[in-house]
């Protein structure tokens, strides 16, 4: 079950949303694309409707350093380029990358990072 369906979300939008997460947002070895993903399904569950709800927002702020800090402890770090090693941007890199078993690392990372933000989320509802 996708987090879109596990949501209740109806609309294709998420996959819109998400497309340039991947490579540590548009492969330049930032944020980690899962763990990006994580926050804006926090955000769908828990954030506000209200743009001044200033108490939903720090409560959702302390759900995601708490996230943060549990991704942190799985993986090492939350940057991309410190979790798989390669700049995705440099296409030398990339190849290398990919000839490591990259794709599956990652994939690895992703379905882990998915299993840890149903169980964050189950404790929180």
């Amino acid at each position: 079950m996708s987090f879109k369906e596990y949501l209740g979300v109806q609309d294709s939008v998420i996959p819109k949303l998400a497309t340039g997460f991947g490579g540590g947002i548009g492969r330049k070895g930032s944020l980690c694309g899962a763990f990006t993903g994580s926050i804006m399904a926090l955000g769908m569950k828990m954030g506000r409707v209200d743009p001044k709800n200033r108490e939903t927002v720090s409560r959702v702020y302390e759900k995601c350093q708490q996230f943060w800090d549990q991704f942190e402890k799985e993986f090492g770090n939350i940057n991309c380029y410190s979790l798989i090693g390669y700049r995705l941007d440099n296409p030398e890199e990339s190849k290398q990358w990919l000839a490591s078993g990259g794709r599956e690392k990652c994939a690895g990372i992703v379905e882990k990072t998915a299993e840890m933000l149903c169980d964050f989320l189950k404790a929180i509802e």
